[in-house]
């Protein structure tokens, strides 16, 4: 079971990816914002972290950075809605995957298979 936590400040997108990895059988914890998820990071270990970059009390970037300094080799997804995220030089030496916002179940879904290669994750569907 893939333990993942969620942080992102706004709530419904919060719950939707929480209720969608947690339907697809992942252990999930859910954070509020930057400072919250550092918590969670300090005091437990995670397999994959999807985080919101625009948080109050820390961004994503932020968050990405103490991830590192703690647990490197823990898996990064990054959510944003600023489709220049992906060549910002904040984030350039933490090397995140992105989510472009918005996003549906399958986007998420492929998303978080590719990060961690886990079979619970249903099938995508090709036309």
């Amino acid at each position: 079971m893939t333990r993942i936590l969620v942080t992102d400040d706004d709530d419904d997108i919060r719950e939707f990816v929480s209720f969608v990895l947690a339907r697809a059988g992942h252990d999930v914890s859910t954070a509020r914002d930057g400072a919250e998820a550092i918590a969670f990071l300090t005091a437990e270990h995670f397999d994959l972290l999807v985080v919101d970059q625009h948080m109050p009390h820390a961004t994503g970037a932020e968050v990405l950075h103490a991830l590192r300094q703690r647990t490197p080799r823990t898996k990064a997804l990054l959510m944003s809605g600023d489709h220049q995220m992906g060549t910002d030089a904040e984030v350039a030496d933490i090397q995140p995957h992105f989510l472009r916002k918005p996003f549906n179940l399958t986007a998420l879904m492929v998303a978080v298979e590719a990060l961690v290669g886990d079979e619970t994750a249903p099938a995508v569907a090709t036309a």
